[in-house]
């Protein structure tokens, strides 16, 4: 029978199972106390995200209304990822405001960002979703064999105790608490459903949330420019994916295997997923995990 576990050793830290950037297989917890300790500025902006939650996504909508303009980043958005950047005092260098991104628990953030009341845009998915794009994207980068299933990725891994980033539902829990005690407004909540369903409007909060001025049709550009399959056709004829190279640390899987970053981009593809069986199970959990909480997960 041919094994169906996870082909290399996962990285491990405070609980979470990290992605293979070479920081944080050097050194996860040093690079972890880094990003603690960044010396921010005060009109940085950073994108928080549970991974496969639309950061590409958001990110690029985010970069272009910083700029004013409709040209895609030619940079990937890991170019200014906070856990990949091979020398963080790299970004020192870069024009203000900057667009960073992480997906570290609010617990992790930027001190002095918290502190001078920095702007956090903080994007959820529904669990569901997240855990087929999660899955989707652990099977085509080679971290299992293509006979791991969907079902023993969801109960082992994605439910199990070092999900990727740490437990979906303790993430989005932090940052709702910080959310509730954010006096200054500073923490911006983004639904994916919404942005899907409604996303010129989605994408004017986002600009008045950073102060900028759009205009109705910048922001209908913006919309057009970051629709899925657009974003997936400069992904491949735009970006330079030669910087890849530079922060993943392959191990022992093959370079030509590259994770699927476009692959639906759609709202309730867990149907064509989830049995019965494990949907009222996940549903359970989902119940009492969420019992107190007021974030308005959607799940179609």
């Amino acid at each position: 029978m041919e094994d169906t576990a996870p082909k290399r050793a996962p990285i491990i830290f405070d609980g979470m199972t990290l992605p293979p950037f070479k920081p944080l297989r050097e050194d996860a917890e040093k690079r972890f106390r880094e990003i603690r300790n960044l010396e921010c500025r005060a009109d940085d902006v950073i994108l928080a995200t549970y991974p496969k939650s639309g950061t590409h996504w958001i990110w690029e909508v985010v970069c272009m209304l910083i700029k004013g303009s409709t040209e895609y980043m030619k940079e990937v958005k890991e170019f200014l990822f906070l856990e990949a950047i091979p020398d963080l005092g790299a970004i020192e260098s870069l024009r203000s405001p900057r667009p960073l991104n992480t997906h570290l628990p609010y617990r992790w953030m930027p001190k002095q960002h918290i502190e001078n009341g920095g702007k956090i845009i903080h994007v959820i998915r529904n669990p569901k979703d997240v855990a087929v794009s999660m899955y989707y994207h652990y099977l085509t980068s080679g971290v299992f064999n293509k006979d791991f299933t969907f079902e023993k990725f969801l109960t082992n891994i994605f439910c199990g105790p070092a999900c990727a980033m740490g437990s979906w539902y303790d993430y989005v829990r932090e940052y709702e608490r910080a959310a509730e005690q954010d006096q200054r407004g500073a923490l911006f909540t983004v639904y994916y459903e919404n942005m899907k369903k409604r996303p010129q409007e989605e994408t004017k909060r986002l600009a008045k949330f950073l102060n900028i001025e759009a205009s109705d049709k910048l922001i209908a550009d913006i919309v057009e420019k970051c629709s899925f399959e657009n974003m997936k056709v400069a992904d491949k004829t735009i970006k330079d994916q030669s910087y890849m190279d530079k922060i993943i640390d392959v191990g022992e899987v093959a370079r030509s295997s590259q994770p699927v970053m476009y692959r639906k981009g759609v709202i309730g593809d867990w149907k064509n997923h989830f049995t019965v069986a494990l949907n009222e199970q996940f549903d359970k959990d989902f119940q009492e995990k969420m019992n107190n909480s007021n974030l308005h997960i959607q799940f179609e």
